[in-house]
């Protein structure tokens, strides 16, 4: 198909105010090495740090956030004629300090690219038609009731959504609501290639999938676990936490196989064998448990299953712990004795930890380590996910706006299995198919749908299996709610009115619910309407008024039961119950049996085949200038700080394949290959290969250009999530 990437377009790059490399230099590299754009460099304009100083010359300047991570920077936005000429971080955030880091910073320059699209685009053999709105969102409804129409009794599969929406949770509540009603249950969430396993074993062991505490109780603890959570690249804004942290005394220990710059802010770092953390975990819960390290008092009247983990932790001894982990027998032991010490822990499990077949088991063995040692409830203890504080009360919410008997919602594998059978007729996709493992296994499933609408911002992979293209605003131009990992829930007024006729998320979705279900879909006509529709339904919510959200640069943290509470900073579970059945945690869940661990599906380490053919072990992730495969490789500006695809590895695996630092070599795995430099560091295990994740080949920059990594990497999936690590691969000379 063809990929056009000159669309007509009232943007004009040029008009970008101070764009100089010098000036990005300055503060890339700070934010690259783990410290997030200084106060003193807010005010620098909008790509990377500025050296132009556009204060005192906007015609105005409104309040929003960062669309990304879930840090939720809020930031303030200049205005001038109409246009956004500078975007820096909200000085009264409570949370960032005014930061803000790379990626939310080339926001400015993705509005106004050229190559971006505002108008939408219908498919007309090899090229594209430009055609209105209206005509855009009839043919989508048109199609969704033929749908209906020609199948009665069989269309509940046929049309699937592709989350995530970037707008706001407002577009994330129109969306389903229209689904929903219509009758068609089947959304692909974000989690299932993120965190989607650790949150759903929080949620099956203390009821809730998202942090237990707050950033600001890092003060009260004694000690840190930082398990896999990268934070000088996933939250680059949040590292000065860290170094208050530790400059405050409290014990840091990062868990990781490769050395990062968040390794600087901790007193030690932990290197297990990738995909190895559950065998850790439960060989850190058997030394407690032997040495009597454990709360006693805490299990006994707050844990169910603590005979089960008994049982299930007595192999995991020092000696086969090292042995699976590579983490010596003594390092193992005298952690566990810390861990043991400390009264007041908070572990803060990073993404990493979801992307491995074996991942649901390590999240819970990792909850039995904090309960078991009594460090869930209280000051200064905790569980933090790196995941945004999705608000409870949904299901209320779910029940009120859905269709009768509506049909239970397939997951992704089952959703790809229908495409691959052609039984899926319209897909609404929101997000990248990259994403997933086996990314041509995808591309093929979709390829077999009758209707493919896509709300993408540029020509990229997803335009070219499109039928139709709606372009969404980008986040200046709309208004809404947004929750972030401390469970705060932040308000973006829109800045600019959106360019061509690009349309937000929710009025999409909204004016789609309202065509294709009629009087049953509620009557709301604005983001703030939706907000306040679910306000009111969800208890936890209850008291977050939008008078309240405008007035708190940091946002309000829930729950917030009333209009009068503060909100809930620290401890979530605020009476000593959690929110599973008896109000402790479990430990057991049925479907799962007991804690236990397995070498991840592909591993060199499973069985002899795997080890002489593909012996190295996969693995790769996030670089902080990108968010994982999105329009963020459209910034020409980020792209001078990208190096495309290489493979990171120790110097010593280098020598063992007689390689060279620069050598172009190919990356191989049971999939296929790719091809890309050799990059060599003391940073990384022997062993162990680690290569960046966001590249694209469609993009017109360079530095961002690359062969998409997962269309190499196998299609195993733990019961949750898809694994992206810890497989096998081989490394030769290209």
């Amino acid at each position: 198909m063809n990929k056009e990437k000159k669309i007509p377009s009232e943007c004009d790059q040029r008009n970008i105010p101070g764009i100089t490399r010098r000036g990005f230099l300055k503060v890339g590299a700070a934010v690259a090495g783990g410290v997030a754009v200084t106060p003193a460099l807010q005010h620098r304009s909008a790509i990377g740090a500025m050296t132009t100083d556009v204060s005192g010359k906007s015609d105005y300047e409104v309040d929003s956030c960062c669309q990304f991570c879930q840090a939720r920077c809020t930031t303030k936005v200049q205005v001038r004629d109409g246009r956004v000429v500078n975007v820096y971080g909200n000085p009264g955030n409570e949370w960032t300090m005014g930061t803000m880091c790379p990626k939310g910073q080339s926001l400015v320059e993705l509005t106004y690219s050229p190559h971006r699209i505002i108008y939408p685009l219908k498919r007309e053999g090899n090229s594209w038609k430009r055609i209105s709105y209206g005509a855009a969102l009839d043919m989508v409804a048109d199609r969704i009731l033929t749908i209906k129409r020609d199948f009665p009794k069989d269309y509940a599969h046929r049309v699937v959504h592709f989350a995530p929406l970037w707008d706001s949770h407002e577009s994330e509540i129109a969306c389903k609501a229209a689904l929903h009603l219509a009758g068609f249950p089947d959304t692909c969430s974000p989690g299932d290639t993120c965190i989607g396993s650790s949150s759903t074993a929080l949620s099956l062991c203390l009821g809730s999938g998202v942090s237990s505490t707050t950033l600001d109780e890092l003060k009260n603890a004694q000690m840190l676990l930082l398990w896999g959570a990268n934070l000088s690249v996933i939250y680059p804004t949040y590292v000065r936490w860290i170094d208050e942290a530790r400059n405050n005394g409290v014990e840091v220990v990062y868990f990781d196989p490769r050395r990062t710059p968040t390794s600087k802010y901790c007193n030690e770092q932990v290197m297990p064998r990738p995909g190895t953390d559950g065998a850790l975990a439960m060989g850190l819960v058997r030394i407690l448990i032997r040495e009597n390290l454990c709360d006693r008092e805490f299990i006994a009247s707050h844990v169910n299953g603590f005979e089960e983990l008994v049982s299930s932790v007595e192999q995991y001894t020092p000696e086969k712990v090292s042995e699976i982990t590579w983490v010596p027998k003594d390092v193992i032991v005298n952690l566990a004795r810390r861990i043991g010490r400390s009264k007041r822990t908070i572990l803060w499990m990073g993404g990493s930890l979801s992307r491995y077949t074996n991942s649901l088991q390590t999240i819970r063995a990792l909850i039995a380590l904090q309960a078991i040692t009594g460090n869930i409830l209280g000051k200064g203890r905790g569980i933090m996910n790196v995941r945004g504080g999705k608000p409870g009360g949904e299901e209320i919410f779910d029940e009120m706006y859905s269709a009768p008997k509506l049909a239970s919602k397939l997951n992704f594998r089952k959703v790809i299995y229908n495409m691959e059978r052609e039984r899926v007729n319209l897909l609404l996709l929101n997000s990248s198919y990259r994403r997933y493992p086996d990314t041509n296994k995808i591309k093929e499933a979709i390829s077999k749908v009758d209707f493919v609408v896509y709300r993408g911002f540029f020509m990229d992979e997803e335009a070219e299996i499109s039928h139709l293209i709606i372009p969404p605003v980008m986040i200046f131009e709309s208004d809404g709610s947004q929750y972030g990992a401390q469970r705060q829930v932040v308000w973006r007024t829109r800045a600019i009115e959106p360019l061509g006729e690009a349309v937000p998320d929710w009025q999409f979705y909204t004016d789609l619910g309202k065509k294709i279900c009629g009087g049953t879909f509620p009557d709301v006509n604005s983001a703030e309407d939706i907000f306040e529709l679910f306000r009111k339904n969800a208890p936890t919510w209850a008291g977050l008024t939008l008078e309240r959200l405008k007035n708190s640069p940091s946002g309000i943290s829930w729950p917030c039961p009333s209009e009068d509470h503060p909100g809930t900073r620290g401890d979530m579970y605020t009476d000593g119950r959690f929110f599973t059945e008896d109000g402790k945690v479990d430990l057991i869940t049925k479907g799962l049996g007991p804690i236990t661990w397995s070498e991840p599906k592909g591993s060199p380490k499973e069985e002899k085949k795997n080890t002489a053919e593909f012996p190295l072990i996969f693995t790769q992730g996030k670089v902080v200038q990108h968010w994982q495969h999105t329009f963020t490789n459209w910034s020409g500006y980020m792209a001078q700080f990208s190096k495309g695809n290489y493979a990171q590895v120790h110097p010593k695996t280098a020598l063992n394949l007689n390689l060279k630092n620069g050598d172009w070599v190919w990356v191989e795995t049971t999939l296929g290959k790719l091809k890309m430099r050799l990059r060599i560091s003391e940073s990384i295990m022997e062993g162990v290969v680690w290569m960046p994740s966001h590249l694209s080949p469609s993009v017109p920059f360079k530095g961002n250009t690359g062969q998409i990594v997962n269309s190499i990497i196998p299609y195993y999936w733990d019961k949750v999530s898809a694994q992206f690590n810890g497989f096998g691969c081989r490394l030769t000379k290209a």
